[in-house]
């Protein structure tokens, strides 16, 4: 047995605004292969069939793609799908003498203009009452139907909102961990940071320093190099001095040979007076004199000598404490 589908719902006929109306329908297929009408007032009901050439003809007739046709005949007799594809209306013919048969026409409104999609005879039932206790139970199945998918729905619904709640539980827990490990980073980061730049700061000041350091040692090697000039201009003097003062005199030259040789003196002059000893004193004490005051000339030099190391020795020790 084949399995047929079935579709009931309210629809309104303009020639017939006061009545309110039931439309049921019936498929095997698809509308293309043909349906089943029924209509119904409450009080009254009426029935009609539609085949497939019929489809076909209408199809034809309008100018309009088979499927596409079909699905404008589901949207218009069953009321399911999506209104922005057009309103449809529906229009009686009443019954008129000699043609027991009422013509149910329905049409497409799209952009202000309407065009039949078809139209089907309708013949009176004979016992209304059985079509109008079927729509009750097909109403009946259909709420039964719709009960149970929601119910259905709601459990999904109350199952999916449980989930919800235990995944924002867990997505709470995880905000949160990430808060404190972002902050214990942080942290970290910060004392990191912070060791870093007392570091870069240390070895700022360590290369200003050594800069420092480096310009004293310049300047000190320089102040040195030119002492040590100092010196040694004084030092190339100092032999000159002695030698100045250390050499023997012409006078000394003269009166050493007369010194040592003092006997044919007084072998020429046997006789002595007061003038020649005086003259003898003077002769003699003259070399004398001249050599104490060499002497005295040789200290002093030395003198200088060991005063210029003990201030060379002074300074290589105060060096030697500043390094």
């Amino acid at each position: 047995m084949r399995c047929r589908s079935t579709s009931v719902h309210q629809i309104s006929i303009a020639s017939e605004p006061h009545r309110t109306f039931f439309l049921k329908l019936e498929w095997a297929k698809d509308l293309g292969s043909g349906f089943v009408i029924l209509l119904s007032d409450g009080v009254s009901a009426w029935s009609g069939e539609v085949s497939e050439e019929d489809v076909s003809r209408e199809a034809q007739e309008i100018e309009m793609e088979l499927e596409r046709y079909v699905g404008d005949l589901h949207l218009a007799l069953t009321g399911e799908g999506p209104a922005a594809e057009g309103e449809y209306s529906f229009h009686l013919t009443p019954e008129r003498p000699g043609r027991p048969l009422l013509q149910l026409s329905y049409e497409k409104v799209q952009n202000d203009i309407s065009f039949r999609l078809g139209v089907v005879d309708l013949q009176a039932v004979p016992e209304p009452t059985e079509v109008i206790r079927e729509l009750i139970s097909h109403g009946l199945e259909q709420s039964a139907c719709l009960q149970a998918k929601n119910q259905h729905l709601l459990e999904e619904n109350q199952k999916l909102r449980r989930e919800q709640e235990h995944i924002t539980k867990k997505m709470e827990r995880y905000v949160q961990g990430k808060e404190t490990l972002e902050r214990d980073l942080y942290g970290r980061f910060v004392l990191v940071l912070n060791e870093k730049k007392a570091k870069l700061r240390a070895l700022q000041k360590r290369v200003k320093e050594l800069e420092e350091s480096i310009e004293k040692n310049r300047l000190r090697k320089k102040a040195d190099s030119e002492e040590h000039k100092t010196m040694e201009t004084a030092a190339d003097k100092s032999p000159e001095v002695e030698s100045d003062y250390g050499g023997s005199t012409e006078d000394e030259q003269e009166a050493e040979p007369r010194q040592s040789d003092p006997k044919p003196l007084t072998q020429e002059m046997p006789e002595s007076n007061p003038m020649d000893d005086s003259l003898n004193d003077i002769t003699d004490v003259a070399p004398c004199r001249k050599r104490r005051h060499r002497h005295l000339q040789q200290l002093e030099t030395q003198a200088k000598r060991a005063e210029l190391d003990q201030r060379q020795r002074s300074r290589s020790s105060r060096r030697k404490l500043k390094l």
